[in-house]
């Protein structure tokens, strides 16, 4: 009699686990359905260095608003903070459904390294997304900004002779990166000597950081060369959602007010319009008083990458902000 009592019970206990397992298959099968026909949209924004990128950055955590409600929540600092205000990295909170829609180092912060490129945030992103903030299908759509070359180039030059290398940033290729600490030819250094050093990564920077082709990343051979890609780069920069350039950050702007991404929280507007960055005097009287049309010339020869890129990036910017704008263009 016990037996059998018990063989009942355990039968009917089984009945009630398979009926609630099919059940919990059924919601995953569900949910997991619903997430590839509903991706979460997260907007990633590759900083290159010395593009204003920190500028459009605050710009769009700080001033810019869907429909009358700020983009991000940031915080905000005491009175007696203000005079320290540029020595103070505040992240602002830019979260939709409990999780970032923004990937910037103004929200979330380094997420991926320091100054991540188009390689390092597709094999760290989706991993790194899914354990901060659970599994979930999302759609990483790419923005970023360019610069003209041979001023951007001057200015890292610059910004090196002060101390900031980036020797944190973290490459593509491990081969790269022991290369890139074991040259600290940065500080106290000429313009020449800067061109020369073994594994400067000024040189073709943005098209380095825009390539999605590494080739003889083990190799003992390997040089600063094979990690830039001039074809994947223009494919990856046409891929883009969204870029802009530094000259032109007003129409920049503009054109991010109306991206598809911008669309998805209806009316996106900023605050105020960006301007070209005439307070970088430091950058601009060396191009103007100190760098000659010698240097220039070779400044753009061994740039020839980024060169080509950015004459790509501004064809492409102008027919957009044409068609996008509605702006009658020659």
């Amino acid at each position: 009699m016990v037996k059998w009592k018990l063989g009942t019970t355990l039968l009917i206990v089984l009945i009630i686990l398979t009926y609630l397992t099919s059940q919990l298959k059924q919601q995953l099968h569900d949910l997991t359905l619903f997430n590839r026909e509903h991706p979460v949209t997260v907007l990633v924004f590759i900083h290159i260095q010395k593009t204003a990128g920190s500028t459009f950055e605050r710009s769009i955590v700080r001033r810019l608003n869907f429909d009358s409600q700020p983009s991000c929540r940031c915080p905000t600092m005491p009175k007696q903070n203000q005079a320290n205000r540029p020595a103070i990295k505040l992240r602002c909170d830019c979260s939709r459904n409990n999780e970032p829609w923004l990937i910037s180092r103004f929200s979330v912060g380094w997420l991926c390294g320091v100054h991540a490129d188009w390689i390092t945030y597709h094999r760290c992103l989706p991993t790194k997304m899914n354990f901060d903030y659970g599994l979930n299908q999302r759609k990483f759509l790419y923005a970023t900004l360019l610069r003209e070359p041979v001023s951007r180039f001057i200015s890292e030059y610059l910004h090196n002779l002060r101390g900031a290398t980036w020797l944190s940033e973290r490459l593509p290729c491990h081969r790269a990166q022991q290369l890139r600490h074991q040259n600290s030819c940065w500080k106290n250094t000429n313009l020449t000597d800067f061109i020369r050093c073994p594994f400067n990564s000024a040189i073709n920077r943005q098209t380095r950081m825009l390539s999605s082709l590494i080739r003889s990343c083990q190799s003992p051979s390997f040089t600063y060369s094979d990690l830039i890609d001039l074809s994947s780069a223009k494919r990856n920069l046409e891929s883009m959602e969204f870029f802009g350039l530094t000259e032109h950050l007003h129409l920049s702007q503009r054109l991010f007010e109306q991206t598809s991404y911008c669309k998805l929280f209806r009316i996106c507007s900023f605050q105020f319009y960006l301007e070209q960055d005439v307070r970088n005097y430091q950058t601009n009287d060396y191009l103007e008083k100190i760098l000659t049309s010698v240097e220039r010339t070779h400044l753009q020869q061994i740039n020839s990458d980024d060169m080509e890129l950015y004459d790509f990036a501004k064809k492409l910017f102008f027919q957009r902000t044409c068609q996008i704008l509605g702006i009658a263009c020659s």
